[in-house]
């Protein structure tokens, strides 16, 4: 199976992409008060997606959130610990490639096979746009047009790099190609937010507020 996890952001360069995508839900599952709160360990894996996204994606019922919750608790705390050793860097990889592979194997004995299936078809677009609906208050009209944004986006910059690379471009001319498209893209995202919704995205860039702290209203992933 291909690996879900620890390349979902890579296509995405883009402070507002950095910014939503890293924030991870920590809070405890709701109706579970006698459980301990589940709490972000020192060095948390940035590759895992929020576990708020993935309920909310693929339908989970109470009782698999707080299963996920534990399974993401338990890899994070393992994670962090493996950071901290001073390991070799291609035993440290080695490690952290069988956390993952752990985790998967975790989430297979959670998940039913539908929800398996749908989990290595999600896009990092899609996911970030799951973030933004959230964050933003966005209608199913804005979501959709957001996805198109952020695809086409993500088309741009795979067909920058391929032509710097064919082209031995400098690091200069790729980075102004890329600021080009940004700013592009930028523009387009503009159209399709209100203002308030705009101000909104800029307080979030300026750390005043996450998708996790807003009250909910609304290269391919590593898959399991």
């Amino acid at each position: 199976m291909r690996a879900f996890w620890w390349s979902w952001l890579v296509v995405f360069s883009t402070a507002i992409m950095v910014t939503l995508c890293a924030a991870q839900d920590t809070s405890p599952v709701a109706g579970n008060e006698a459980s301990q709160p589940f709490t972000r360990t020192v060095a948390p894996d940035p590759s895992l997606p929020p576990v708020s996204m993935l309920v909310r994606l693929l339908s989970m019922t109470p009782e698999q959130e707080q299963k996920v919750r534990q399974l993401f608790a338990a890899h994070n705390q393992r994670y962090g610990e493996v950071m901290q050793q001073n390991l070799p860097p291609k035993e440290r990889q080695e490690k952290l490639r069988e956390l993952r592979r752990n985790l998967q194997k975790g989430l297979e004995g959670v998940l039913t096979p539908q929800q398996l299936q749908k989990l290595r078809n999600l896009q990092p677009e899609a996911m970030l746009v799951d973030r933004l609906t959230v964050a933003l208050r966005l209608t199913q009209e804005q979501s959709e047009q957001l996805l198109e944004v952020l695809r086409e986006q993500s088309a741009g910059i795979r067909a920058i790099e391929k032509e710097a690379e064919e082209k031995k471009w400098g690091e200069q001319q790729r980075k102004e190609k890329l600021a080009e498209l940004r700013k592009q893209i930028d523009e387009k995202v503009k159209k399709i937010l209100t203002p308030e919704q705009q101000q909104k995205l800029k307080q979030i860039l300026q750390g005043e507020g996450t998708p996790a702290q807003i009250p909910s209203g609304n290269q391919q992933p590593p898959a399991p």
